[in-house]
């Protein structure tokens, strides 16, 4: 009879039926007695459940090849995650029981419609990375050309420092050239004759300018001495700072993250726009199941099912009555017993008690009958003495 059974549902039922009905957790025993309208229905239940897990794998599996980098692990954790969503959406597709009250249904399936509204949020964001991938790569780009700049910038800062300090140098000597010149233009006119006291040869005041210029002119020597010096260190500094930025910049370059935080980052600073739009479309797609399930009218699967489980409510609660009433008639039939037993008990006691009275009366006569015995004597024998 089982195998008749089978085959009727092999014929009713195609291989792909079967799998789309068992994706709707759909009992194909019920659906063999229903017209195809009901199975039509429940097929695609399950087609809309399999493709909100199917696209969950493909999402869960990108979020985590982003994450490890590995095809092989992305694509078995991804077939795992596609597993829980199906598992859960097949898990809330059973539970919800049709009913001809609608209000009462949407009371039924709030929480799981707040359930499907977090899946799919979830699901969104693996393909929001995907999906605006191009935007995430350049927003990441310019996040590193910021970083790069501000290190040029920190840089550039402390060359311009030395630099100020070589052009402060630089312009202490030319102040010092400029002096040295200007006094040995004096001291030349004045031995000439062609400017200050105007008498040609080597007077006192060519020989105090000559003086003057002689002492500005080795005044000019030992800066150039000392600036010199000075001038190396400042450009030695340059040199290390420059080698310090080569080496900084390939360090940072190196350190640029391309991972699954900074994807999330740069997601969160493109427009809400499209990423609201996806986010939705998959929210439809998340509920997709239970709105099917919802929209549907009260078929006759329905109904089979509903008496189906109202039959087994009924049968349990039979059940349950009758093994109520077997324990209350061992109860009432213990209860006789230890009512019988008891009431044997008072009567043996008192048969007892009247056995330990009548023994206790003889004794009280045993004891009068002694008692009257010795008062006898004690009068015969004063009346003895007396005579």
């Amino acid at each position: 009879m089982l195998i008749m059974s089978e085959q009727k549902k092999n014929q009713i039922f195609g291989p792909f039926s079967r799998f789309f009905l068992f994706c709707a957790a759909a009992d194909l025993d019920l659906l063999s007695k229903c017209p195809s309208s009901e199975h039509h229905k429940y097929t695609g239940v399950g087609v809309t459940v399999f493709f909100t897990g199917l696209l969950a794998c493909a999402s869960g599996g990108y979020a985590l090849f982003t994450a490890f980098q590995s095809v092989a692990l992305s694509v078995l954790l991804g077939i795992l995650w596609g597993l829980l969503v199906f598992n859960l959406d097949r898990f809330l597709v059973s539970t919800m029981k049709k009913s001809k009250g609608k209000i009462l249904e949407l009371v039924q399936i709030s929480p799981r419609l707040l359930l499907a509204v977090l899946l799919s949020l979830v699901i969104s964001v693996p393909l929001e990375l995907r999906i605006f991938k191009e935007e995430i790569d350049e927003q990441i780009y310019y996040a590193g050309t910021a970083k790069l700049d501000q290190l040029e910038s920190t840089y550039n800062q402390r060359l311009e420092k030395r630099q100020k300090q070589v052009e402060a140098i630089r312009a202490s000597l030319d102040k010092k050239q400029e002096q040295r010149d200007a006094f040995y233009q004096q001291y030349i006119c004045e031995c000439d004759g062609t400017c200050g006291t105007g008498q040609k040869g080597k007077g006192s005041e060519c020989e105090r300018k000559e003086s003057r210029f002689r002492k500005s002119d080795e005044e000019l020597s030992i800066a150039r001495l000392q600036n010199e010096s000075e001038l190396a260190r400042i450009r030695e500094d340059q040199s290390q700072i420059q080698l310090q930025y080569r080496d900084e910049r390939v360090k940072l370059q190196a350190s640029f993250a391309d991972g699954l935080l900074i994807r999330l980052n740069a997601l969160e600073d493109l427009p809400s726009g499209p990423q609201l739009a996806i986010v939705l479309l998959l929210i439809a797609i998340e509920i997709a199941p239970i709105l099917v399930k919802l929209l549907s009218p009260y078929g006759p699967y329905d109904h089979l099912l509903k008496t189906l489980e109202y039959e087994f409510e009924m049968d349990e609660i039979a059940a349950i009555n009758m093994r109520n009433q077997q324990l209350n008639s061992k109860l009432t039939v213990m209860a006789g017993i230890e009512q019988s037993r008891l009431e044997q008990e008072i009567r043996n006691n008192e048969g007892t008690m009247k056995l330990i009275g009548e023994a206790h009366l003889e004794l009280v006569r045993e004891q009068l009958k002694l008692w009257l015995d010795e008062e006898k004597e004690k009068i015969s024998n004063s009346a003895n003495g007396n005579i």
